[in-house]
């Protein structure tokens, strides 16, 4: 069975490509790998509208956990013809686990005030 379930960060801010008729959403998350070894940043694919809607949702810095499927292509570079590989994950399941951060309006300050 291939599945996989992963918590970490937006690295990027999702892209939305359109497909004919399919979008598809990328991004990167970086997952911890604990006791301060540094992370792993993962690519992450999500197809139709919950696409679209994460496109909407998600930027860069936000907390989600991921529920997938691993998938993994090769391919020869066209210029070099160097043997190529890549592992993402597609997501079936896509959680928020923070809220987006509030945009804050900047105050007006008026000679003579202070801002709070």
């Amino acid at each position: 069975m291939n599945t996989i379930t992963l918590v970490g960060r937006l690295a990027t801010d999702p892209r939305l490509e359109p497909s004919a008729g399919n979008p598809i959403c990328t991004f990167r998350i970086a997952v911890d790998r604990g006791r301060s070894e540094g992370a792993d940043f993962i690519p992450i694919k999500a197809f139709g509208t919950p696409a679209e809607q994460h496109h909407k949702y998600l930027t860069k810095g936000r907390l989600v956990s991921i529920t997938g499927r691993l998938s993994h292509s090769q391919w020869a570079d066209k210029d070099t013809g160097d043997n190529r590989e890549r592992h993402e994950v597609i997501a079936n399941q896509i959680g928020y686990l923070d809220a987006p951060a509030k945009e804050t309006e900047p105050q007006e300050v008026k000679p003579g005030e202070e801002a709070f």
